[in-house]
Order: C-alpha cells, then sequence, then structure tokens
C-alpha cells in the first residue's frame, strides 16, 4: 500500500497517497489546474502544456499533469509566473486556431474558450494570416473532424489505444500540417466512437447527430440511466424544445460505466421522434388496425381474459415478456396476473434462458481484478459493450487472460484463446486464485459445466466472479420478481407449443418480440400467434409481433418514464423521466392497474411497490443454468464440435434485433447486415471471398442473400450470422448446429 506523502498547495497543506499527481492532488482542495491533453482515465500525456504550475525550489515551471507530489513540495497553481507561463501557452495554441466559436458546436462547454478568457492575452500579436486546413472531415459514421480547430492533445488517439486497444485513430504528418485520421484509411467505426466527441476539449471532432442542433444552454439536461443493455450506466439526457439531442456520460459513473458509453446507448435515440410510433389503441379488423379508444381497449382485454377463464380456466391464458419494463411496473404486472389466477408467465420470449449469476455473483470493478475471465456463449462485446471495456482493462492493463467457450471469438480487441467446452480450461487454470466467468444466459449446457467449475474452484479458496450478459436490459428485474411460471404454469416455449395446438386462448405480450428473438423460429411463433384468439402486445412500434397480433397497445419508452432497473452486478439502479411522452401513450405499469381495476384484482400500494423495486435483487438461481430456471439441458453441439463440417454460430449485435434501433433512421448507417462470416481458411476452403452472395440450409431451415465476410479473427470451421435481423431472421437455427452454405447460383459451397 502507498504510503502518503504532505504538501502544500496555494497556501493549503495537502496529503495525498505516494506518486498522486499534483493535477489530481490539487483536487483535494478544490483547485482545478487547468488541461487540455490530460484526462484521469487516459493518464498523463504532457503534450499541451496549459497545467504549468510553480514548484519552490524548481527553477522553470512544471506541468501538474505529470509531476507527482512529493513531501514537503511547495506548490503555486496561480501567480504572475504561472499566469504568464499559461498565456504564452494560450498564445501558440490559438495562433491557428480560428475564431469561429459563435458556430462552432463546442461553444459554451469548450476548454479553449474558457481558458483563453482565463489565461489568454486580448489580441494576437501574429501579423501572418491563419492557416488554413481542412473542416468538415467525414471521419466515419458518427464523427465530423474539422481539423483547423485541434490541438493535437491527443485524447481521441490515446482514447482509442489505452481504453478501446482498437488503434484505429492517429496523427498523421507533423507540425501545422498533422491531422487525426485513421491508421488504415478506412472509416471510424468503433463501439465506443461516441467518446472521442466528449474527450475533445475543443470543437474538432463533433457529433454528426448534434452538430449544428443547439447550444448547451439551451438544452434541458436529465440524468438517468441506460437500458439498452444490462450493464446499466448512468447517462445524462439533453432535450430542446421536447426533443432529445444527445445524450451524454456520466464522468463520475465509475463503479458501472467507468465513466464512458457506448455507440448504442449514445446514439439510440432517434426513435423518440420517429414518426412511426404507435400513439392509440390499435384494434385490429380482418388485415387493418384502426385506432380505438384506451377505455375501449381496456373494456376489450378484460372480455376476452373473462371469456377466456369462463370456457378454459385461467390456464388459457398467457403473458410473455417484462425484460424491458422498469421494476415498479414488473410489480405490478407480476401481482395482477397472480391475483388473477395467471400461471403461465415468462419473460423469456427470446433465447436468454436466465438473468441472475446466482450467489457467484460480482461487481464490474471485481470484473477487471480477475486473473482470467472466462466468456461463455457469446462473449459480452455486443450485447454489454462497457462490460467489455472492464474487460479489455484487465487484460491489457492488468495481464489478465481471456478464453471463449464455444463457437465465438471474442469481439474485442485484446488477445483471446478458445475452447471448444468448460472441461478444456484446466490448463488455463493453473495457479489462479482470481477468476471471472461471463455468461451469455443461453447456452444451458456450457452454463451447467462453467456452474460445477464455479463450485469447485470456490470450494479450494479460488475467488471466483459470475456475470450473465444476456439479451435484455432488465432481465434480472423481470426474473427477481417474478415474471416465471408459477405452480404447473408454462414457460414461453410451452405457451407457444400451446397456442400451436389451440390450448391457449388469450396472450398478453408486454415489450417483447418472439416473432424476432424466440429460438422456436420465426415461421413457428408466426403460426401460433394465428390461433390465438386474442393477443394483446404493448409497444412502441408496429413489430413482427405486433402486426400478428389483435390489440397494440402503445407503450411508453425508457426515457419517458421514472424508476429502476436491476442491472447486470445486482444494483437497483434509478431511472428518471427525461423526455416528455407522446399523448396517448401509457406505461405498461399504468396499463396493468387498469386492467386490474376493470378484473377487481388489488394490487400492493404505490408505498409497498416501490420498495420491492428498489431493494436488492432476490437471487431466483444459486448458479449458472440453475436446473429450477433453466430445466434440463441437452447436450451443446457446439461443445461437441463437428468434425470436418460447418457448424454454426449466432451472434448478437449492438444496433440488431428489430426494436428501438429498427426504427431510428439516424443509426441507420450503424445496423448490420445480413453476413455470414467466416475465418480466412474456412472460406478459402469453401472457395469464397469478401462480398459473395450466398444463402445457409440446415435441414428445411435457409436463410438468403447473406453476404460473406472473411475475418482474421473468426474461428476455424465456423460461419457466424447475427441475430435479431427482421429481414434475414435467424431465430430457428441453433447454436452449434450442422449447416451449408450455398452460392446464390446453386452450387453447394
Amino acid at each position: 500500500m502507498a504510503k502518503d506523502v504532505s504538501l502544500t498547495i496555494d497556501g493549503t497543506s495537502v496529503t495525498v497517497p505516494e506518486g498522486t499527481l499534483l493535477v489530481e492532488a490539487a483536487k483535494a482542495i478544490a483547485v482545478d489546474v487547468p488541461v487540455y491533453c490530460y484526462h484521469p482515465k487516459l493518464g498523463p500525456a504532457g503534450l499541451c502544456r496549459i497545467c504549468l504550475v510553480e514548484v519552490e525550489k524548481t527553477p522553470k515551471l512544471q506541468i501538474a499533469c505529470n509531476t507527482p507530489a512529493a513531501d514537503g513540495m511547495v506548490v503555486r497553481t496561480y501567480g504572475p509566473k504561472v499566469e504568464d507561463g499559461r498565456r504564452a501557452v494560450m498564445e501558440f495554441l490559438l495562433i491557428n486556431h480560428p475564431l469561429d466559436c459563435p458556430i462552432c458546436d463546442k461553444g459554451g462547454e469548450c476548454d479553449l474558450q474558457d481558458f483563453s478568457m482565463a489565461y489568454g492575452q486580448g489580441a494576437s500579436r501574429l501579423a501572418e494570416p491563419k492557416a488554413r486546413k481542412p473542416k468538415a472531415i467525414d471521419l466515419g459514421p458518427t464523427i465530423v473532424l474539422d481539423d483547423e480547430r485541434c490541438i493535437v492533445c491527443q485524447r481521441c488517439t490515446r482514447f482509442d489505444e489505452i481504453i478501446t486497444g482498437e488503434q484505429s485513430l492517429v496523427v498523421k504528418d507533423r507540425g501545422q500540417r498533422d491531422v487525426i485520421a485513421t491508421a488504415t484509411g478506412e472509416p471510424y467505426v468503433s463501439n465506443f466512437s461516441g467518446n472521442v466527441t466528449e474527450l475533445c476539449p475543443v470543437g474538432a471532432l463533433t457529433s454528426k447527430r448534434y452538430r449544428f442542433k443547439s447550444r448547451p444552454w439551451d438544452n434541458h439536461r436529465t440524468k438517468t440511466s441506460c437500458t439498452q443493455c444490462a450493464v446499466g450506466c448512468s447517462i445524462n439526457v439533453d432535450q430542446r424544445y421536447g426533443t432529445i439531442l444527445r445524450t451524454m456520460s456520466d464522468p463520475h459513473d465509475d463503479a458501472i460505466s467507468d465513466g464512458w458509453l457506448c455507440d448504442r446507448g449514445r446514439y439510440n435515440v432517434g426513435f423518440y421522434r420517429d414518426a412511426r410510433r404507435i400513439v392509440s389503441p390499435m384494434l385490429r379488423r380482418g388485415s387493418e388496425f384502426v385506432q380505438i379508444e384506451w377505455d375501449d381497449a381496456i373494456a376489450l382485454w378484460t372480455e376476452h381474459w373473462r371469456g377466456a377463464v369462463s370456457s378454459g380456466g385461467t390456464g388459457a391464458i398467457g403473458a410473455l415478456g417484462g425484460g424491458r419494463l422498469l421494476n415498479e411496473e414488473i410489480v405490478v404486472l407480476e401481482r395482477l396476473l397472480r391475483g388473477f389466477g395467471v400461471q403461465n408467465v415468462d419473460w423469456r420470449a427470446g433465447r436468454q434462458r436466465q438473468a441472475s449469476p446466482g450467489t457467484h455473483g460480482g461487481t464490474y470493478a471485481e470484473l477487471e481484478t480477475a486473473q482470467l475471465i472466462v466468456a461463455i456463449g457469446r462473449p459480452p462485446s455486443q450485447t454489454a459493450p462497457v462490460m467489455d471495456l472492464r474487460i479489455r482493462k484487465a487484460v491489457s492493463r492488468h495481464g489478465a487472460r481471456y478464453v471463449t467457450v464455444g463457437a465465438h471469438a471474442a469481439g474485442s480487441a485484446v488477445p483471446f484463446s478458445n475452447v471448444a467446452h468448460v472441461g478444456a480450461l484446466a490448463a488455463d487454470l493453473a495457479g489462479i486464485e482470481r477468476v471471472a466467468f461471463v455468461w451469455d444466459g443461453i447456452d444451458v449446457a456450457g452454463g451447467r459445466e462453467a456452474a460445477e467449475l464455479m463450485d469447485a474452484l470456490a470450494a479450494k479458496g479460488v475467488a471466483v466472479f459470475g456475470y450473465v450478459a444476456g439479451e435484455q436490459g432488465n432481465a434480472r428485474g423481470a426474473e427477481a420478481l417474478g415474471m416465471l411460471p408459477g405452480g404447473g404454469g408454462l414457460d414461453a416455449s410451452a405457451m407457444l407449443s400451446a397456442a400451436l395446438n389451440g390450448k391457449l386462448r388469450s396472450l398478453a405480450i408486454f415489450g417483447a418480440n418472439p416473432v424476432l428473438q424466440h429460438p422456436l423460429g420465426e415461421r413457428a411463433v408466426r403460426d401460433a400467434l394465428e390461433r390465438v384468439e386474442f393477443t394483446v402486445v404493448t409497444e412502441l412500434f408496429m413489430t413482427e409481433t405486433a402486426k400478428l397480433a389483435h390489440l397494440v397497445l402503445p407503450a411508453r419508452a425508457a426515457f419517458e418514464k421514472s424508476g429502476h432497473t436491476y442491472n447486470a452486478d445486482g444494483r437497483a439502479i434509478a431511472l428518471a423521466a427525461a423526455h416528455a411522452a407522446p399523448d396517448g401513450t401509457l406505461a405498461d405499469g399504468d396499463m396493468a392497474v387498469a386492467l386490474a381495476a376493470a378484473l377487481d384484482v388489488e394490487l400492493p400500494d404505490p408505498a409497498a411497490v416501490d420498495a420491492a423495486a428498489a431493494a436488492p435483487p432476490a437471487v431466483r438461481g444459486a448458479r449458472f443454468a440453475d436446473p429450477v430456471l433453466c430445466g434440463a439441458a441437452e447436450p451443446s453441439p457446439a461443445a461437441a464440435g463437428l468434425e470436418g463440417g460447418l457448424r454454426l454460430a449466432i451472434a448478437a449485435h449492438s444496433f440488431s434485433g428489430g426494436g428501438t434501433s429498427y426504427f431510428d433512421e439516424d443509426v441507420a448507417e450503424l445496423r448490420p447486415r445480413p453476413t455470414a462470416t467466416l475465418a480466412p481458411a474456412t472460406a478459402a476452403g469453401l472457395g469464397v471471398e469478401t462480398g459473395a452472395l450466398v444463402r445457409l440450409t440446415a435441414g428445411d431451415r435457409e436463410l438468403r442473400d447473406l453476404t460473406v465476410v472473411v475475418d482474421e479473427h473468426a474461428l476455424a470451421n465456423v460461419v457466424v450470422v447475427v441475430d435479431g435481423l427482421p429481414e434475414s431472421p435467424a431465430n430457428g437455427f441453433a447454436a452449434g448446429e450442422a449447416v451449408m452454405l450455398a452460392a446464390l447460383t446453386g452450387a453447394a459451397v
């Protein structure tokens, strides 16, 4: 443990751990030393020199961002010598910087603007005209670069090197000709690209979606939490005149996001203003939908549920969903269903089977400390990108090893190895004292093998941390708060099978899209829903499932509600309404309250609901793939391997899923296209190249018009397709099954 040192800053005694930089030591007495290149998460760089301070007995000014505190040091952060030094630095930075603050997107929140006023001189001494550099350089799908504003602090390139490890951004050329560019000349594409626009202390890197939209003083900011995945990052939402213009990270959210955001959480907000949003209850008559009033919708719902009970009992009713609702809504909905006698309840409308890691659950901070990190099934690079940043940090900074189990590559910019099954991890476990397991909640066989290993390691005194990076933002809340089959009730698969057999008369689906996501397959789920007498769906848009419903109810989105959810490391995180919901919409919880009143079901009082929603989550299963939650596990075809054959990996993508990203034209360029990804050797053996069009078949199922992508990080003898694409639904296929690729000409490859 580092010893403490005592020093004096601006006449005040300060005690800090040895090695603390002066810029951080000054914060202990609420003194902010100006910085450009320095950032606490990036470390010192010593590039811009604006952080000059005076250290007693040192002849020259020192940079506070790269000078550690020492015992007995006397530091002055202001005074004539310091201010003259900073003035000189500002003069150099402004020599060629354009005077375009009135049209610069950074105006009003620009460090260069602020420090120029604080330390700069009133007029330029430069007689020559300013050097002109390119403007509005298209750097990629999310970012525009105004190169003439860049002060080459290199925060962006260092973020790309230190935090993501992707090393896509570089500084090219030298002197006044230097420019931020991509190393390959290709567009800058990353799950975390938006962070560099926040890190940029000037107006050089700007967001395409926010450019020229507003000034910071015109925005109304609300702090809430992101629900796009299970990580639960704290997020600031800026809106103007009722329109969400941007979201920004919370730099103090160290425990969860570490101060970063993924691009899905940052950019997927355009759907809030999309004209396709459902804003009134819709009743299907024949092949068309007509608008009806809310009172009529609730009355119709009540009538059908009472009719279903009178003819078939409460077993004729089922409810799906909950993983995208708030805890408060889940508490009310679960009490409504049980109060009416409905036991056919399940949140698992997709592939995921479990949300809780069980008794070995760990925090995000503990994930960083693991010496070995094991990802079973889909790795978190696309399902929980900010969790993946923690893994990258553990590997790149702390020397952890990263291993994936099954048919998936890590999808992360750090070294990894792959094993076919958990039993092959023995060599990786030698000498390990801290190990983390990240499970996708889907691969039940792999999860069960991991659970047995976790218990065995814990019994030997190894510190074991478990995480589930699944499909839905509040899957853990739905599971913990009871959206599971009751006594004798059916789970989602059994409900759909019962519907196919004509035994389920009414089905309510809350914020879920099983047509696109349930592993029974698109055709089978469609057939099942078409045989249900009355299906009600609560949704934001007319999804594939909503189009098959009899009654579609307009729901409110996450930024339009206040409450709580549970995140992947077991915290109850708060959400605050940051956007006014469209007239005519209701929160799912309000729909449940209205239906309960019509059905004469007593609900808990609001105080009890709030208490249950904010309490720590109940641990429903003791371990990964708990038999109580997941049932019996079939042998995993991915684990068994397919000698000499081609096996299927069904991958997630941050912008797939057919939900809010599909109805957000602002992120259209970021949505994945139907592809078949192959390793170079596998592609060569099959005789295909990048760009070829193929179809994938397994039995009587097929996916057509897949574009081949050859990726050096893909695993051998595996073809990877993206799940959740409306134009190419893969939910009828099983991970690890044998498949064939065929060119569109019909020749098998």
